[in-house]
This record gives structure tokens, C-alpha cells and sequence, in this order.
């Protein structure tokens, strides 16, 4: 997915934006390492374990590197990723930010040691339901991401909107996107889900997924055979903020015709200075130690890298000068989305409280009777940090506003979202 290269991206900046900060970090310098879980629990089970043991050998609860060791892990955006995540990492105490959906989870270990930079749903189901009241549109559709967040606000919409007068013509759940699925399969459970929207008499369809959702949505769209009568039917497709526009190669050449009228909650994400210029340098026959940008530029402009003297003649070669700024919004953005925005805060809350636990340490170094705070542990500190900034947010926090955090320091900021 190219638009998801940019999270890689905010995560760099802001690295490189506290470590240029003498203000942070004096004496510190954070790196990153970034992990794939191809859509697999077992990769992402295998790479929070890797976080323990010593870089280059799988041996976990060995760790012999004194300097290079975590301090947090980001992770997202979708929830599977982090709930399975959280099981490993819980464990080792390690504080985990996500910058996607928060995945339900019943073990309050695992729920003590994660903090959601997204919006709490709740409030997105407040404004869903203003929005559904004020068209006065009470005959509706849902259709559900096919995890425990999805089976969590179906459980919450439906008596909630059932109460004030909002009925439904029918629940469908998107098919569970895995390594095993094979396109066909998952081209195939789409469609039978998209006929059931498509051939309703509802005009609108609420719908509650995750960064994959839209693609299923797109190849449903693109790919319904036969069904003419389905392709002249128009739907409002209400659509939650944790949905990216986002797709894979192959389709970003296909009809999104379907989409327009759709009505997208969206997280507000301010401005970053230098993010845009920093994009633009990206060249990836100047970075040597970032492994996605070859992959994501093929992709991205359709073109490849000579990997040998003998190449095809009808094959378009990769020069490294092509513009990011040319391409469709659905291949790659230039301004920062709101899941970017979320790694970026995310990387900055790290900062903050690594920050302050060593300001922490060198304040009380010299008092014997306060050596309780040198045995603090960082994981606290987070937490402490995050819980901090949830009640500023709370205290703030209005109807059909939903609040993020930007970073938390003594400076106390936060920032609204419409």
C-alpha cells in the first residue's frame, strides 16, 4: 500500500526533528526500526519478540546491547496489528502508542501499558448519529470490519441509534483480510457483501472499517460482473476516520466513481513545517538505509530499478527524479494525513517522556532520601505522561469534537479535531 509509506516517513522526521533539538534528548540520540507484519499474527508475534533479544540473533530475553535498546513502539494502523502486538509487548512492560484503532482488550496488563493517539469512537458515533438525524436518513445500512472493534461498534450503534428512531435494512461485515486470503477469495466474499448494500432500497450506508476496508470496498466496485442494475444504484456511504483512501498497485487506475458523495470523518491534522520539503528530497538513489523506498517507488510510478545490464526494452526504468508531487492522492498524499500526524505526535510523546525521566534522574541524583525515583521505571513514566494528557482532553473536550494528543511535556499542549 504506497500511501502507507508516508507513516514510515512522519516516524523519520520526527526523529530527526528532536534529535536536531537541544532542548530534548541532550545527550540522546533515538533511531527507529520499522517491522512489516504482512497482514500475519505470527510476524507480528515474532517481531515484538525480536525487540528482545540482541540485533541479528533470535534469542528472546538476550539482549547483550547496552545502546541500543527500545524505548517504545508505535504501532498500526490497524487493530489486529496492535492486539496482537500487545500480547508480546505487555509482558516485557514495553509502552506501546498506536496511531490506528485501539484493539478490545479484556486483559487489563495489556490495557494499562498502550495509549490510542486516535479519537475515542464514541464521539464518532455522536456525530454519526447527528449527521444521520439532521437528513432526517433513518432506513440505513452498516456494514462492520470483521474484528472485535467492529463486533464492539455494532454492538454500541444499533440500541443507541434504535432507541431514537434509526432502523436498519441490514449488518454485513467486510471478509478478514489475512496473508492466507488470496485476492480471488477475498474478491469473492467482497462482492457478496457489496450486492447486499447495492441491491438494498437504503440510500445510505454507514460504514465502520479499517485501513484495508476501502480496498475490499474498491475491488467490489471495480470488479461486480454481470449486475447492471447494481452500477446504476447511488449510495451515501458515512464512512469513519479510521478508513484510509488507500489502495494497492493495481488499483489505482479504477472507478471510484462509487465514493463521490461519500461522507468521511476525518481527524484534523495541523500543518507540520518541513514535512512537505522533506518528502519532496526523498531520492532513492541517495538513501542507503531505507529499504522501502525502492519498493515503494516502483510501485508508486509504475517503473523499476535495473537490477542487471540486460533489461527488457518495453520495461519503463526507474531515473530517481521522478516527482511525488504528480502522483494520484490515492498513491501517495504530499500533506500529512492524520494516521502520519498520529505517528508523529506518537514519536513526540516518546520524547517527551524518555525526557522527562532523565531530568527525573539528574534532579534527584544527589538526594539520598529520594532514590526512590531513580528505580521508576520508564514504562510508568509514559504512563503517567499519557494519563496527564487524557484528562486535559477530557476537561476540553466538547460535543462533536474529538481531541488527540499532540505531545505532552510541562508545556501541557493538546489540539481539537473536527
Amino acid at each position: 500500500m504506497t500511501s502507507l509509506y508516508q507513516h514510515i516517513l512522519a516516524l523519520e522526521f520526527a526523529i530527526k526533528e528532536i534529535n536536531r533539538n537541544d532542548d530534548i534528548l541532550l545527550n540522546l540520540t533515538l533511531g527507529l526500526h520499522v517491522y512489516n507484519n504482512y497482514f500475519s499474527p505470527s510476524w507480528t508475534y515474532r517481531a515484538s519478540l525480536e525487540l528482545f533479544s540482541t540485533k541479528g540473533q533470535f534469542i528472546p530475553n538476550y539482549n547483550c546491547d547496552m545502546w541500543n535498546r527500545p524505548m517504545a513502539v508505535i504501532g498500526g494502523p490497524a487493530s489486529e496489528v496492535c492486539l496482537h502486538m500487545a500480547t508480546i509487548l505487555s509482558l516485557y512492560k514495553m509502552p506501546q502508542l498506536i496511531y490506528g484503532s485501539a484493539p478490545e482488550s479484556n486483559t487489563k496488563n495489556q490495557v494499562v501499558l498502550y495509549q490510542q493517539l486516535f479519537p475515542n469512537m464514541y464521539h464518532q458515533y455522536t456525530g454519526i448519529f447527528q449527521l444521520l438525524m439532521h437528513f432526517r436518513w433513518t432506513w440505513i445500512g452498516v456494514l462492520s470490519v470483521s474484528n472485535d472493534n467492529g463486533e464492539k461498534f455494532v454492538q454500541n450503534i444499533i440500541p443507541m441509534f434504535a432507541q431514537r428512531g434509526i432502523c436498519f435494512a441490514f449488518i454485513e461485515r467486510f471478509p478478514i483480510v489475512s496473508y492466507s486470503n488470496s485476492i480471488a477469495e477475498l474478491v469473492k466474499m467482497g462482492l457478496e457483501m457489496y450486492k447486499v448494500a447495492m441491491s438494498s432500497i437504503v440510500n445510505v450506508v454507514v460504514v465502520y472499517g479499517e485501513i484495508e476496508e476501502i480496498i475490499v470496498l474498491r475491488l467490489s466496485s471495480n470488479l461486480q460482473s454481470d449486475d447492471v442494475l447494481l452500477q446504476n444504484k447511488d449510495k451515501v456511504w458515512i464512512m469513519t476516520a479510521e478508513m484510509d483512501f488507500t489502495s494497492l498497485p493495481f488499483l489505482r487506475n479504477s472507478d471510484l466513481g462509487f465514493l463521490h458523495g461519500a461522507l468521511s470523518f476525518a481527524i484534523h491534522s495541523e500543518k507540520v513545517l518541513g514535512f512537505q520539503r522533506f518528502v519532496q528530497m526523498r531520492k532513492p538513489i541517495l538513501e542507503k538505509e531505507d529499504t522501502f523506498i525502492k519498493i515503494f517507488w516502483k510501485n508508486a510510478f509504475e517503473c523499476s530499478f535495473p537490477a542487471s545490464l540486460m533489461e527488457e526494452e518495453d520495461e519503463v526504468t526507474c531515473t530517481g527524479e521522478e516527482k511525488l508531487e504528480t502522483l494520484p492522492t490515492s498513491v501517495f498524499e504530499m500533506d500529512m494525513t492524520s494516521h502520519s500526524y498520529s505517528v508523529y505526535n506518537a514519536v513526540h510523546v516518546a520524547a517527551h517522556a524518555l525526557h522527562d525521566f532523565h531530568s527525573s534522574i539528574m534532579k534527584y541524583k544527589a538526594g539520598e532520601g529520594k532514590l526512590e525515583l531513580l528505580n521508576q521505571q520508564l514504562w510508568k513514566v509514559v504512563k503517567n505522561q499519557l494519563l496527564i494528557a487524557q484528562c486535559i482532553c477530557k476537561l476540553d473536550s466538547i460535543e462533536n469534537t474529538f481531541i488527540i494528543l499532540n505531545w505532552v511535556s510541562n508545556k501541557r499542549r493538546h489540539s481539537g479535531v473536527t
